[in-house]
């Protein structure tokens, strides 16, 4: 490994771990009740190194999920499918219950803070982007641009209310084989039938 691939490495890490701490704080603390100081002890690190990643505490708080997590879960064949196949294993594969979960708690913290709020969409831009990137890469020309945006559209707006809690659909607990047949597995099965009906 080189000697900037090591760098990188070190660097992602600082970054992950004050996000970890930032974020487990608040869970434990709520927001208001947190600051700068407080993530970087609890993380080990100067407040010059937060500052040479994060804005804020809610941006350090938003950046506890990341793309790396789904891009390390990404890999699967896709021979066959469709794009709606594609992003139905997609969200079985990369969604796991740690993920889903800790979505949900981001969303939860964020409704009484609108500062946290636009950091958590934009992370939630970040997962749309890269599903209907990888997706479009895949099907190219087969199919117009717009569907591939109106796919991932429909797809994260029905996934969106699960983990605002607007529906009250129970996120599986335990390990991933509790996934199967959990209530928001049953609720994913629904989506995506009903979706089939519009989405070939």
């Amino acid at each position: 490994m080189s000697e900037d691939s090591l760098r990188l490495k070190k660097k992602n890490a600082t970054r992950q771990a004050l996000a970890e701490a930032a974020f487990e704080l608040a869970m434990e603390r709520g927001i208001d009740d947190l600051v700068v100081e407080d993530i970087v002890n609890e993380a080990g690190y100067s407040r010059r190194t937060f500052a040479n990643h994060f804005s804020c505490k809610e941006e350090a708080i938003a950046s506890a999920l990341t793309m790396s997590d789904f891009h390390r879960h990404s890999s699967f064949s896709l021979e066959g499918l469709t794009p709606l196949g594609t992003i139905e294993l997609y969200i079985k594969r990369s969604f796991t219950i740690d993920k889903l979960k800790r979505l949900h708690e981001l969303i939860t913290l964020s409704r009484n803070h609108p500062t946290l709020s636009l950091f958590v969409i934009g992370v939630l831009k970040e997962i749309q982007d890269f599903a209907r990137q990888g997706i479009s890469e895949e099907f190219g020309s087969e199919y117009p641009n717009e569907y591939y945006h109106l796919l991932i559209g429909a797809v994260f707006g029905a996934l969106m209310p699960v983990l605002d809690g607007s529906i009250d659909v129970e996120l599986p607990v335990g390990g991933l084989q509790d996934q199967n047949g959990s209530e928001f597995d049953e609720y994913m099965k629904t989506v995506f039938s009903t979706l089939r009906e519009g989405f070939k």
